[in-house]
């Protein structure tokens, strides 16, 4: 045992060691901007990413169905005073799939998983996660609902993927799903499971992932089986399951194929004073963590079973989870000390797992993500120490600041030796971003001065950026290492401008404010989008907040743009956004620029 500990010591130790050099393909139309100099380990005054001319043209893809969460109608009217149509995701089926060329699943936080046919831009209801699990909750609209679909590598195959959603136990009523309103759904044998326990508390919201098995994927509609798979519970509403991904790279036979990489948020608990703000450090919880666990559990029959006995943990051959031998250690964990690590992606080509992790006072983070390895949090954040208190600020915003270790290492529980935490690969902080949305490692064709480059958005402002996947796997790990970060220009020609004959340069902020509007959106007074955030400013309950001003000076309207970034199969980007209900496509890069409206 004591040798297993060691050797995990060893391993994370050795990732913040390891640097690596990429060759990206040469880039074309346009030359990109020198690197320039940041200072990351100290929280700046002012804004530090700025436009550096580089722009791209986006366009309308398709228009989302007002948000209902209980309808399988397509549309209904519904009266809106909130965000249009809570859109988190775009995906594609995977490669071999009969129709994976022709159309996208697009979810609706508030229940919903439509197929949208590229063609057409056709939208079809596919499954109502609202009408099937009666404990099902979408609030708070922030985080609660359906969270994310992914689909199993054997997809084309075996018709299998999987979702997380959010529970209420407390609500009255049975835990049993219903197929009332999904006639295609078999539910014979469906049992739900006891949930992973926070490390402290009651359970008051649980996340739920559930394998679903469609008997005929060529056509609109599921027929069906459905599992529970894995059952996490949280104190608050805040930081659940979030992201889940397969290992792209993976090949039929290997030790990673099919392992489904799950991210579990901390349920706000390192921002709380007292014994819960150890969980993302601690190796006895599920919590801030990414967990690799099979799906299948015929897959590898000699591997350890989950304690609830609907899935392994990867324990034997090449490549087990790295805390399987620890004594009281989560066997499911891959990597921890995550606050939110929303967003998980994998880049094929150069096998670079990524995660943007959302910070709680001053950072937000792109994490390279290795087995075995600590991020930090809730001790770290960005290149600072935070404090063990409740909404602790980084040490340069205390007053004297607090100075960092010399010899930064983390001591963990169940482990020999302390660790070194893995650094992240760029961050932004809050004076450019309030919350980091999803990204992509460009690997389409209509932007070839984008190949190799990680496109990411922030999520309130709408702003997008851009970093060199090279320069971050240059530094990746090491502190005061980070990538510069970018911010790209969006051209585009809005379609309520009967004026306008070409496309001009917009803040995505402004694209969405406008759609809101001549959609019929409905707000409270002085505000153009719902909700609100520290940089946009908007309504906390029946209180305004008022926003800031952008880095050039524009003031925002209040309300957040609630936008993500998406990737079709064809390595082509979307953008999706929650508070108009509208999917917007990447075209090109333009060159020279146009002026702004």
């Amino acid at each position: 045992m004591k040798d297993a500990k060691t050797n995990a010591n060893r391993a994370v130790g050795n990732y913040r060691a390891m640097t690596f050099a990429l060759s990206l393909p040469a880039l074309v139309c346009m030359a990109m901007p020198a690197a320039r100099a940041q200072y990351p380990a100290q929280y700046p005054s002012e804004p530090q990413v700025k436009k550096d001319g580089t722009a791209v043209l986006i366009r309308d893809y398709a228009s989302l169905p007002p948000s209902d969460p209980v309808s399988d109608s397509i549309p209904k009217p519904v009266i809106i005073q909130g965000q249009l149509n809570r859109i988190n995701f775009l995906r594609s089926e995977p490669a071999g799939a009969p129709r994976s060329t022709s159309r996208f699943f697009v979810n609706n936080m508030d229940g919903s998983l439509y197929i949208l046919d590229k063609k057409t831009k056709k939208i079809t209801p596919y499954l109502n996660l609202a009408a099937i699990f009666p404990k099902f909750t979408f609030d708070p609209a922030y985080e609660g609902g359906f969270a994310f679909v992914a689909f199993d590598p054997d997809y084309a195959k075996n018709g299998k993927f999987y979702t997380s959603h959010t529970e209420k136990p407390t609500l009255t009523g049975s835990a049993k799903p219903t197929n009332s309103r999904t006639p295609g759904l078999n539910l014979d044998g469906y049992a739900t499971t006891a949930a992973i326990p926070p490390r402290t508390g009651e359970i008051g919201f649980e996340s739920v992932v559930v394998e679903w098995t469609d008997t005929n994927i060529k056509n609109d509609t599921f027929e069906g089986t459905a599992r529970e798979v894995l059952r996490v519970g949280f104190n608050t509403t805040y930081h659940q399951i979030e992201d889940m991904t397969f290992d792209p790279v993976a090949k039929s036979g290997g030790s990673d194929y099919r392992n489904l990489y799950i991210s579990v948020g901390d349920g706000a608990d390192g921002e709380t004073a007292g014994e819960r703000h150890a969980t993302p450090q601690s190796l006895d919880a599920a919590h801030g963590k990414i967990l690799r666990i099979t799906p299948d559990i015929d897959l590898r029959p000699g591997d350890k079973l989950g304690a609830n006995g609907r899935y392994r943990v990867p324990s034997t051959g090449p490549d087990p989870n790295p805390f399987v031998t620890i004594a009281g250690a989560r066997p499911e964990i891959f990597a921890y000390g995550f606050r939110n690590p929303q967003r998980l992606t994998w880049d094929k080509p150069t096998n670079t797992f990524i995660a943007d992790d959302i910070g709680l006072s001053s950072w937000e983070e792109v994490d390279i993500v290795k087995k075995g390895a600590n991020y930090g949090y809730a001790e770290r954040e960005g290149n600072e120490a935070l404090a063990n208190e409740e909404r602790p600020l980084t040490g340069s915003r205390k007053n004297p600041p607090v100075p960092f270790p010399v010899n930064d290492s983390l001591t963990v529980a169940g482990l020999n030796e302390p660790v070194t935490p893995m650094y992240p690969a760029a961050v932004l902080s809050h004076q450019d971003s309030d919350s980091i949305g999803s990204g992509f490692v460009y690997r389409g064709s209509r932007m070839p001065a984008l190949q190799g480059k990680y496109i990411f958005n922030d999520i309130t402002s709408g702003r997008i950026f851009y970093i060199d996947l090279a320069e971050m796997l240059a530094g990746q790990g090491m502190r005061n290492k980070q990538a510069t970060v970018h911010e790209l220009q969006i051209v585009y020609k809005s379609p309520y401008d009967k004026s306008a004959t070409v496309p001009v340069k917009r803040r995505m902020y402004d694209i969405v404010a406008d759609a809101y509007a001549h959609k019929g959106g409905a707000l409270k007074p002085n505000v153009v989008l719902p909700s609100a955030a520290t940089i946009v400013g908007g309504y906390r309950g029946d209180n305004y907040v008022p926003g800031k001003v952008d880095p050039y000076g524009v003031p925002y309207g209040g309300g957040r743009a609630d936008i993500r970034i998406a990737a079709g199969g064809d390595g082509e980007l979307y953008i999706v956004s929650k508070s108009d209900g509208m999917i917007r496509e990447f075209v090109s890069v333009v060159t020279p620029p146009p002026a702004s409206k």
